[in-house]
């Protein structure tokens, strides 16, 4: 979902008269939104509701007495507390807290936040304070190195240290919006002073659409690569303005197609004699007849990604538009950079159609995920819905595998316990764990995970024997909250490299049906399990999986046909995997 740009002429009456009469057609059936914040702030509902309704339906918003936001956390029969909340946002302006203790005051208001929000299992978004409009001091106070503005900007910094890196929380800044807009299109002393309501209705328009894009930035819904359209470059500086943009999306690691018809050939070559640097810049181009729909859609196909996933830049008459798929399969939306060519860079970063949110924990990076899933892909999804591929590369999930040691193998032995869906269904004794743990023909690997949602703790247990020239898998184990995200395949990787440096032939996999881990047995079964998942030349492995029963050895069937779970068989999956 792109964000509205700030110099662009927006009907805000029409907008709070659709959600007036979106609000008449019956009861909300998207998530339960709860608003504190120091000032009135029911202005924010009707822009936080309209762009929160194409990905989630209209959310049921819940907003709290203003000034109140300690309290409301801390009551247990607050109506905050009450609401069944599902996203808590939290706004308290600097000027409502008591001068000289902002540095301590803010980081207090939103730490009771934070501690609230993670009792009632909601996701947190906190609006950074802007910065304050006035300083007593005039220009004076620039001087002061513990003036108003410094000690703002030494309490914002504060709560940016103490909550950017935690699990479910998000953070959005409303000192963005007020330095774009400009003091006198952002406060309103007047409306202050008579209702509590510190800004003007442009401010809570794009406060309200910043919350929302974090949000949906949480689902995925956000772009994964650009396509640009060279059909219409009319001049040289259409072919510079066109190459800052390039520069733009390679820097900040967005995958980057050229394409057009045979006509765009010139401006190619046009583009490529400004700057010869531009073919490294780009993952491939291509001119054909097919038109741009048509080549944005083979284009995703070919990269395992839906067609919305792809946003199309493209000129026409004399502006640069940028057009996206939304997630709810409604109408395309567009964002138009207008003429200006110098100002697309800029205004594309502005526009957030490339945005992604930070893996928490993870060492900073300019890179952004990589297009696909961790399983090199997926088939296009129709246009308009959010495919697995874009949810798991949006994820940035990590996993990293280390031998267990002391206080960990209890959790190796608690996770083979309660592990329930994601296991084989064989037992795994707390001996027979300690003698993994030694090494010698065995290896044990406990496995943390971690996403851009928060670090998921130790999620994977891997046990593995050498038999022969066979590994044999004696425990794969995988934690509820960290299925479904690729650690499946990041696993299967790890078991190969393990297979391969014990220079097995084989990897064999033995399970037993309970009733409860299809999950498992499916995941093995699919060709993602036996998928090719290493470099290029590593040798060829092929995948046994083995059904057994407690009183059972199993017996084997030819390749290639599907075992019933629950009976003694063995399913060759004839999969290659290397390391």
């Amino acid at each position: 979902m792109p964000l509205p740009l700030i110099d662009v002429p927006v009907d805000l009456r029409a907008l709070r008269a659709a959600h007036q009469a979106a609000e008449r057609t019956g009861p909300p059936g998207g998530p339960r939104v709860g608003i504190m914040a120091s000032y009135t702030a029911d202005p924010l509902v009707p822009y936080l509701a309209t762009a929160l309704t194409g990905a989630y339906g209209r959310p049921d918003v819940h907003v709290a007495p203003y000034n109140r936001i300690v309290q409301e956390c801390l009551d247990p029969e607050s109506g905050s507390a009450r609401a069944g909340l599902d996203v808590l946002v939290v706004a308290q302006r600097l000027e409502e807290l008591e001068d000289g203790a902002w540095a301590t005051g803010l980081p207090a208001v939103t730490g009771v936040a934070y501690e609230a929000a993670t009792r009632w299992g909601a996701t947190l978004v906190v609006v950074l304070p802007g910065l304050p409009a006035a300083d007593p001091l005039g220009v004076a106070g620039d001087c002061w190195s513990d003036g108003r503005t410094a000690a703002a900007s030494a309490a914002r910094e504060a709560v940016r240290a103490a909550l950017a890196d935690r699990p479910n929380v998000h953070l959005v800044d409303l000192e963005a919006v007020l330095r774009s807009l400009g003091t006198a299109r952002a406060h309103h002393p007047a409306l202050y002073q008579y209702a509590k309501v510190p800004y003007r209705e442009e401010v809570f328009h794009h406060l309200g659409a910043r919350i929302a894009h974090v949000l949906r930035l949480r689902a995925g819904d956000t772009c994964h690569a650009a396509a640009l359209d060279l059909d219409g470059l009319v001049d040289a500086e259409d072919v510079d303005g066109l190459g800052g943009v390039l520069r733009w999306l390679s820097a900040a690691g967005v995958p980057s197609h050229v394409l057009g018809g045979p006509d765009a050939v010139a401006a190619w070559r046009e583009l490529v004699a400004a700057d010869p640097a531009v073919p490294a810049l780009l993952a491939d181009w291509r001119f054909d007849e097919l038109g741009p729909d048509r080549q944005v859609r083979d284009l995703a196909a070919g990269l395992g990604l839906a067609a919305r996933d792809i946003a199309l830049l493209r000129r026409r008459e004399d502006r640069l538009t940028v057009t996206v798929r939304p997630v709810d399969g409604g109408p395309d939306e567009t964002v138009d950079l207008g003429p200006e060519a110098a100002a697309w860079p800029s205004l594309l970063a502005a526009a957030g159609v490339f945005d992604r949110l930070p893996v928490p924990g993870a060492p900073a990076r300019t890179a952004r995920p990589r297009e696909g899933g961790p399983d090199g892909g997926a088939p296009e999804q129709p246009a308009g819905t959010l495919s697995l591929a874009s949810f798991i590369a949006g994820l940035g999930v990590e996993t990293d595998f280390r031998p267990p040691r002391g206080a960990e193998l209890a959790k190796v032995n608690d996770m083979l316990v309660a592990s329930k869906e994601f296991t084989l269904g064989v037992p795994m004794t707390p001996a027979e764990v300690d003698a993994a743990a030694a090494g010698g023909d065995r290896v044990l690997r406990l496995g943390r995970v971690r996403d851009r949602l928060g670090d998921l703790g130790p999620s994977v247990v891997l046990a593995l024997a050498k038999d022969g020239q066979d590994c044999v898998v004696e425990a794969f184990v995988i934690s509820c909250p960290a299925m479904g995200k690729g650690v499946e395949v990041q696993a299967m990787r790890e078991i190969a490299a393990h297979a391969r440096a014990m220079g097995a032939d084989r990897i064999v996999f033995g399970y037993r049906d309970t009733g409860r881990n299809h999950a498992a047995v499916d995941f093995l079964r699919s060709p993602a399990a036996g998928g090719s998942t290493g470099s290029p030349d590593g040798a060829p492995l092929d995948v046994l999986l083995h059904a057994d029963s407690a009183d059972s050895a199993g017996s084997t069937e030819t390749a290639g046909t599907a075992g019933t779970p629950g009976t003694p068989e063995t399913s060759e999956i004839g999969a290659v995997i290397t390391s």
